[in-house]
């Protein structure tokens, strides 16, 4: 009788530890998976910062894009403004000019005239309007109009000789070619800017 008490109470021995075994099992388990569910979260997370920050790149290129868009189409408008109302007073210009060289033997009147042309010059240079190079410099397609080439005894062959009429330029782009009459090959002359020393400054 008292062995039989002792094997029970052993069975009972290791049956609770195999329950408490089977218990420390369990309560591991679910450690793992809540470190792998962490895990697939941060990667979430990460993928989910990525698209957020690839988004807010592009939509920082579009405005950027968007802003040189519009300041494209102010500056074209503009442009345009000034090409249309400077058609309007270009004429008044080229009349003065003509009227200067007709009245040179009248030293009081070209004064007057000249004096007049050269305040209507600083008025356009205010709204940024300027007259392009011409006598004295080397002929360039991009600004001049050639209507002939002469011999010059003054200037280097290429370079502007006579100005017909003024060009005008506001900023870098061309308003008007001037129209010019340029050195010919055979001339003799050894003034005028040449290209080369224009490109150079």
């Amino acid at each position: 009788m008292t062995q039989n008490a002792g094997d029970e109470n052993a069975e009972t021995d290791v049956t609770e530890a195999a329950n408490a075994n089977a218990s420390a099992s369990a309560d591991a388990e679910p450690a793992a998976d809540e470190g792998t569910s962490m895990e697939e979260i941060v990667a979430d997370l990460d993928q989910e910062l990525t698209a957020t920050k690839d988004k807010w790149l592009r939509a920082v290129a579009e405005l950027d894009n968007y802003k040189k868009r519009v300041k494209r189409d102010i500056d074209d408008a503009v442009f345009r403004a000034r090409k249309s109302l400077l058609g309007d007073f270009l004429p008044t210009v080229d009349n003065l000019e003509r009227a200067l060289t007709l009245t040179k033997s009248n030293e009081e009147l070209a004064k007057g005239i000249k004096m007049v042309s050269s305040e209507f010059i600083k008025a356009l240079a205010k709204h940024g309007i300027e007259p392009v190079p011409s006598v004295g410099h080397a002929f360039n397609p991009a600004i001049h109009e050639a209507l002939q080439q002469m011999p010059s005894d003054k200037y280097a062959p290429g370079i502007v000789t006579i100005e017909y009429e003024k060009g005008f330029r506001f900023n870098d782009r061309l308003l008007r070619a001037a129209r010019v009459i340029v050195a010919s090959p055979d001339s003799t002359g050894t003034e005028g800017v040449s290209s080369e020393a224009e490109q150079a400054n």
